[in-house]
């Protein structure tokens, strides 16, 4: 299949024509008053060139997002709500959650929510949300099946060229989820159409690539706090049942003080007030 010349601003580059189709039926329904959430995975993996398509999708239906696209490449759930609810109707908007390296059941349950508030929150604003992410079949079913239009899923040849895509309409992208999820198998459905996309990443790669590894730093540290709050609380919780038993075998609150090596206002502020807070 051929690729059609398209134009954004004052940038052109090529888009496979039937993919174009797609997106010109998105903007005649656009005007009809539609929100639109499309997504975009990596068969599984990291590194195939997902963002780069969502990108050219994005610019091809916007024309302000390049210009925009450090207020329209979002990198987590809070940004996406908070920067969706000021734009205008026919605004794109890429959603690349950095959270690569982290726990990724924890960060994909929160992935998850923060997907359902924005849902709920922003479903008629009349946008285009491209939600990439490494591998679709992570998604619940509202979300995978329901609640979004197509699926582009993303995939390298011979190990390591990158280029190629899968594109899944409404329909066959429920056959795919309810066919692969089990194992995990992006070729257990058959695609609305496949073809190739060129490298075309109209913004600058590098800030966007430290912009993404900032927020990751900081969603890193974000875990990494909340984590030593757990063990805090866990430990608290222990010493307060332990408090407990030496206070039931007749130790006084001093005694117990001098063996953990605090002074008596802990004892009676800190453990036994946490006591009292989770009766």
């Amino acid at each position: 299949m051929s690729h059609t010349k398209v134009t954004s601003g004052k940038f052109t580059w090529k888009l496979h024509s039937f993919l174009k189709d797609n997106l010109d039926h998105l903007i005649k329904a656009n005007k009809n008053d539609w929100d639109f959430k499309l997504l975009v995975s990596g068969d599984g993996m990291t590194r195939t060139g997902k963002t780069t398509i969502a990108v050219q999708c994005a610019a091809y239906l916007d024309d302000t997002f390049i210009e925009n696209w450090k207020e329209r490449m979002i990198f987590d759930g809070q940004g996406l709500i908070k920067v969706s609810q000021t734009l205008k109707k026919g605004s794109a908007i890429v959603y690349d959650e950095a959270r690569e390296g982290l726990d990724s059941k924890k960060q994909m349950e929160r992935y998850t929510k923060n997907l359902l508030d924005f849902f709920s929150q922003c479903g008629n604003l009349n946008l285009y949300i491209f939600i990439v992410l490494p591998d679709f079949f992570e998604l619940p079913k509202s979300i995978a099946v329901v609640q979004t239009m197509f699926l582009i899923n993303c995939h390298t040849k011979d190990g390591f060229e990158r280029g190629y895509f899968e594109f899944y309409n409404r329909r066959s992208k429920k056959g795919l989820y309810i066919k692969g999820s089990r194992y995990l198998d992006y070729k257990s459905w058959k695609p609305s159409f496949k073809g190739t996309f060129t490298k075309f990443f109209p913004i600058p790669r590098k800030e966007y690539e430290e912009r993404k590894t900032t927020k990751l730093a900081q969603l890193r540290k974000r875990e990494s706090a909340s984590q030593s709050r757990k063990q805090a609380e866990t430990h608290r919780n222990r010493c307060s049942i332990l408090i407990d038993k030496f206070r039931e075998g007749g130790w006084k609150v001093k005694e117990i003080a001098q063996l953990l090596g605090v002074d008596t206002g802990t004892i009676h502020h800190t453990y036994k007030s946490l006591k009292v807070k989770n009766e």
